[in-house]
């Protein structure tokens, strides 16, 4: 005789959120260098953003020569940048 009235159900347990690979892919690339696996939603995502030059935070490297006007590329994206009148780069 089993007693299946006195058992509680198990309940389900709630779904725990899942981790945004590409996210955490995309910020170790910006952040560490880490390249992503070719083929990958990271990678595809990079090279997106190097066709648009769309970067969170540019990061200039100047490539000038004394005596020139002060121009950079950014090294996350590659757009060409310029200083303004204030000293903060710009995307040109």
């Amino acid at each position: 005789m089993a007693l299946s009235f006195l058992r509680r159900k198990a309940e389900p347990q709630p779904a725990s959120p899942r981790p945004n690979y590409t996210a955490i892919a995309v910020l170790e690339h910006d952040l560490l260098g880490i390249q992503p696996e070719p083929g990958t939603a990271a990678a595809v995502t990079i090279a997106l953003r190097r066709a648009v030059a769309n970067c969170t935070a540019h990061q200039p490297v100047d490539v000038t020569t004394p005596g020139q006007l002060p121009i950079a590329l950014c090294r996350r994206c590659g757009c060409s940048m310029m200083q303004d009148g204030e000293g903060e780069w710009v995307k040109t």
